[in-house]
Parts: structure tokens; C-alpha cells; sequence
């Protein structure tokens, strides 16, 4: 009976160390997840494997948000963050892209406009550069929104920092579609330097399947 027991202890305690992993707002460095392969999703990310790799957070005034830096079997790099909209969790992919891409999607004195005022409608010259992520309009909503950075930190179940700007700043500008299921994302630096995100917004149900790290 006392083996019986002990046996039972030992396989209880074992599958209570697992960690379940059921949404991905609860991903870690380490996990997996792959997407659906519907066919409204765009190629790059159709039913593809990713890794998360890194993670860091975001900071507005007193809210913050968990920026997971995914990696695909092909190497191919994109950021995710998971995002409630009128109650219901959606998952934003953001993909990088650089001066020469943007030059490719905009007209750059249109972009510069951005930087002036708010209101501005930004036209794309090409929306199949990246397939699914651009949509054929968009219009500014966010204007110099001050945001902090915090690289590679998490404050998910632990207590933010009690000021604004412990992190790194940065000035935040967006542009939605009309749809609402694409944004162009601006973060300016100080020094200058700018990072410019080509963002689509899709259901978390596209995601199909996660996977924790082994060992947790």
C-alpha cells in the first residue's frame, strides 16, 4: 500500500511540474507555436513553425505589453503581441522593415507627413512586396505618443517600475487601415533612430497550436 502510494505521490507531482501552455499571451522564451494553414493568413506566416526567441515590454503611461521576438524555420524574424480589442484578444505580427522597404511601399515625402500632424492618409505604391501585411490606405491615429522600452524584460506576475522612464523612450506614430486589420507602426529614438513595423492584426485563433519549451 505504502509503494502504491508513494507511486502515485511521485506520478502526480511529476504532471503537476509541466507547465500548460494555453494562450499565447503566456508564451516564454524557449516555446513554439505554429499557425493555421488557412489560406486567408499570408504566406510567410501559413501554417509556419516559430520560435520564440527574445521578448521585451512596452510601456505607455501605466499600461504595459509583452513584445515576443519569433523566429521560423527559415530564420525569417517577426514580432508578436497580443492585444485586447473591445473585449475580445487579437494577435498583432509585426514584420521590420527598413528604409529601402519602406521607399518600395511609400512615397517618402507622403511618409515624412507623418511626423507633422495628425490626420494624414498614406497611400502604399505596392501592397504585394509583403504579402498580406500592407493594406492600399491608411490613416494616422497616433501622433509622438511617448513610449518606454525595456529589452528583454517581462513585468507579466511581477510589479512594473513604479515611474515612467525607466526604460528606453521613444516617440510611438501609427496608421491604421480603414478595415482596422493593418497598422503601420513608427517608433523614433533619441539620436534619431527609427524603427517602422508593417503590422496585420488577425485572431488569436490562427494560431494553432503552442508548445512548451522541453524541461518546463
Amino acid at each position: 500500500m505504502k509503494s502504491l502510494i508513494k507511486s502515485i505521490w511521485s506520478r502526480t507531482k511529476k504532471e503537476s511540474e509541466v507547465r500548460r501552455l494555453d494562450h499565447p499571451r503566456n508564451l516564454r522564451v524557449g516555446d513554439l507555436l505554429q499557425m493555421s494553414d488557412s489560406y486567408g493568413l499570408p504566406e510567410y506566416l501559413r501554417a509556419q513553425v516559430f520560435k520564440v526567441v527574445g521578448l521585451g515590454t512596452c510601456q505607455f503611461q501605466h499600461s504595459f505589453s509583452t513584445t515576443f521576438n519569433l523566429r521560423g524555420e527559415n530564420d525569417d524574424g517577426i514580432e508578436l503581441t497580443i492585444e485586447e480589442d473591445s473585449g475580445r484578444d487579437r494577435a498583432a505580427f509585426s514584420f521590420a522593415a527598413g528604409e529601402d522597404l519602406v521607399e518600395k511601399i511609400f512615397d517618402l515625402g507622403e511618409f515624412s507627413k507623418i511626423f507633422e500632424s495628425t490626420g494624414t492618409k498614406l497611400l502604399a505604391k505596392d501592397t504585394s512586396i509583403l504579402d498580406g501585411f500592407i493594406a492600399e490606405e491608411y490613416t494616422q491615429t497616433v501622433i509622438a505618443e511617448r513610449g518606454y522600452y525595456y529589452e528583454g524584460q517581462d513585468f507579466r506576475g511581477s510589479k512594473p517600475p513604479s515611474l515612467e522612464g525607466e526604460g528606453e523612450p521613444f516617440d510611438y506614430f501609427s496608421l491604421e487601415s480603414k478595415q482596422g486589420n493593418h497598422a503601420v507602426e513608427i517608433e523614433v529614438y533619441e539620436g534619431g533612430e527609427t524603427e517602422v513595423y508593417m503590422t496585420l492584426y488577425r485572431d488569436t485563433t490562427d494560431i494553432k497550436e503552442l508548445w512548451p519549451a522541453s524541461g518546463q
